[in-house]
């Protein structure tokens, strides 16, 4: 009887210090938003030591945002502290420090390797509803299939938006199976009518070899149609 109210005990203590962490840790993310980061810091500090992701994107934030004294290097360690923890927000800003070049070589094909981390460990909420206009211009709700039967026939008729638009849901596999080669054909063809971020996307596949075989040479061919400044090796 001893031995089980000692038991009881144990637990409430640690229940409460659990709760007491928590207290302290939104009020360091309150004193984050509010710019303090020097309190902010300190607790996350001590959480990060504990095996905390969101402690680690957090200091990683603190380190690049802080105005008077950036350091991108120690944003780049934690970030990729919380990104080994499948902390999907914190892999975003490692493709952020890549496309730009902060702390790290720029190279926008390992930029687009963290974004797609990023979106494959964050998830992608699939919409409640989808709507498309009929020939008056009015919205009306239609299914999953009749969605994608409309963005094919405006692709298919030569609008850039649809095709960007449908290679992203063949690509994303949200609203239905992922399918890279169809993904790949449709973000080709919106590059070819002039769409920079389907050129960014033809350049990366043909750089990683994704849905086509691996061909750098294809690859820095659309590199100036993308606007980037890496080259595929």
């Amino acid at each position: 009887m001893i031995r089980s109210v000692f038991f009881i005990l144990s637990l409430f203590i640690a229940n409460l210090a659990v709760a007491e962490d928590g207290e302290k840790f939104s009020a360091a993310q309150q004193a984050f938003y509010s710019g303090d980061y020097r309190t902010a810091k300190t607790v996350f500090l001590q959480a990060a030591e504990q095996g905390s992701a969101e402690a680690e994107y957090f200091l990683g934030l603190i380190a690049k945002n802080d105005v008077d004294s950036a350091d991108y290097l120690a944003a780049k360690s934690h970030f990729t502290n919380a990104a080994q923890l499948n902390h999907a927000q914190a892999m975003w800003e490692l493709g952020v420090l890549y496309e730009n070049g902060e702390g790290v070589e720029q190279n926008q094909f390992i930029a687009l390797d963290w974004f797609r981390k990023s979106e494959l460990a964050g998830g992608t909420v699939v919409p409640d509803s989808f709507y498309v206009n009929d020939h008056t211009g009015e919205l009306n709700e239609v299914s999953v299939s009749q969605y994608l039967e409309y963005l094919t026939q405006q692709a298919q008729s030569g609008r850039t938006d649809a095709k960007f638009a449908l290679a992203k849901i063949y690509d994303t596999g949200v609203v239905i199976a992922a399918n890279l080669p169809q993904a790949f054909n449709w973000y080709l063809s919106a590059a070819k009518d002039g769409h920079v971020k389907a050129a960014q996307l033809v350049s990366y596949f043909y750089c990683r070899g994704i849905a086509v075989p691996r061909n750098p040479e294809q690859a820095n061919a659309w590199v100036e149609a993308s606007g980037y400044s890496t080259s595929c090796d």
